[in-house]
């Protein structure tokens, strides 16, 4: 056998025992996966995929009185009350800075726009909106549930 033909033998021996290694790599892998979910579910009640589970509190692990019960849906409200407002807080916040951000992009686009003659000034418009309306589709994919 010539050693042309060996050594191409050879790397392909070896290209299929890499490949091979990899596909039973990947099925181990994938098994364990499974086995990891199954364990988890098999813990508590069958849950479809599709459906979130109520996450337990920790206090009621401690199976509270009545009395505690009562103080601990007292702290809950208060809780929920100032959780609610930050939220509120946040969205005025992201709100402004989002005016904030669009405001700054677009002075910036329109002194660059300033510096080139109105053909290239034309083209430079019409370069930035369609790359705007390309990142509002991907963005629209991204968020689209999957």
């Amino acid at each position: 056998m010539e050693q042309r033909t060996r050594t191409r033998l050879v790397a392909g021996l070896v290209l299929a025992s890499v490949f091979a290694s990899g596909v039973l790599l990947g099925y181990a892998a994938d098994r364990g996966a499974a086995v990891a979910v199954a364990s988890v579910a098999s813990e508590g009640e069958p849950v479809p995929p599709t459906e979130r589970r109520r996450r337990v509190p920790v206090y009621e692990l401690m199976e509270p009185t009545d009395e505690q019960r009562v103080v601990i849906d007292s702290v809950m409200r208060e809780h929920r009350a100032h959780m609610n407002q930050l939220h509120e807080d946040f969205d005025v916040q992201r709100t402004a800075y989002q005016t904030s951000y669009d405001s700054l992009i677009q002075n910036t686009r329109d002194a660059i726009a300033a510096v080139f003659p109105p053909e290239q000034r034309a083209e430079y418009r019409r370069l930035l909106a369609e790359n705007d309306r390309r990142r509002a589709a991907e963005r629209a994919s991204d968020d689209a549930p999957k």
